[in-house]
């Protein structure tokens, strides 16, 4: 959404001709068409989707941090916009399609309204904070204002690929076993273990009995 609000000013710092920015900005429209409108077979699952859009749009911000910075080249300019393009493709073929499915995914049907709820407006809180922060940002940072999206993206990546489990085809208690497991990896496996000595105690009790 901050590429969408700050567009023109964005194209304009890139050295994109003034002439050419409404044609060029046309073409951030174009591209979330795209992704709106592609039919991507998820065969990789949701979590792998999602957390290669966010290591793209990380590429995309440091290829754009440093076309910004070192403007050298006529053709430079143009990196630029093909990187504007290239993140806002990545975003919608990856973040922008799955998140909104894992937030269902990752909770039981009673707890998915109020999930949803709290998950859309952090996520309008978020732009409205971003959209209005953002002048200031370029104003401290200049021409490095990107590093501070690509950190976050770069994060949010790392986050999901240690926290969040696969939900693709898979039942909440499935998803809760691989969160479980993710998260409380030695705990998980120790319980389970002394959950099969105690069976394995309780049969041979039985059989002793019988």
């Amino acid at each position: 959404n901050l590429i969408y609000f700050y567009a023109t000013y964005v194209f304009e710092q890139a050295g994109i001709l003034a002439e050419k920015i409404p044609y060029v900005t046309l073409g951030t429209g174009v591209c979330e068409c795209l992704t709106a409108l592609s039919c991507v077979r998820n065969s990789v699952g949701r979590r792998y989707l999602i957390i290669g859009g966010y290591l793209l749009m990380t590429l995309w911000c440091t290829v754009l941090t440093f076309s910004l910075t070192y403007q050298l080249y006529s053709w430079l300019p143009y990196l630029s916009m093909t990187c504007v393009f290239a993140f806002i493709l990545s975003f919608g073929l990856g973040p922008g399609g799955i998140t909104n499915t894992l937030t269902a995914e990752l909770f039981v049907q009673s707890s998915r309204p109020a999930a949803s709820m709290i998950a859309g407006t952090v996520s309008w809180i978020s732009f409205f904070t971003i959209g209005m922060l953002f002048p200031f940002i370029v104003n401290g940072l200049k021409q490095y204002c990107f590093v501070v999206f690509l950190l976050e993206c770069f994060f949010v990546a790392a986050f999901i690929f240690l926290i969040i489990p696969e939900t693709k085809n898979k039942s909440f208690l499935e998803i809760k076993k691989e969160f479980h497991k993710l998260n409380f990896g030695r705990n998980a496996r120790k319980k389970e273990t002394e959950l099969y000595e105690r069976r394995q105690l309780q049969d041979e009790f039985l059989k002793i009995s019988a």
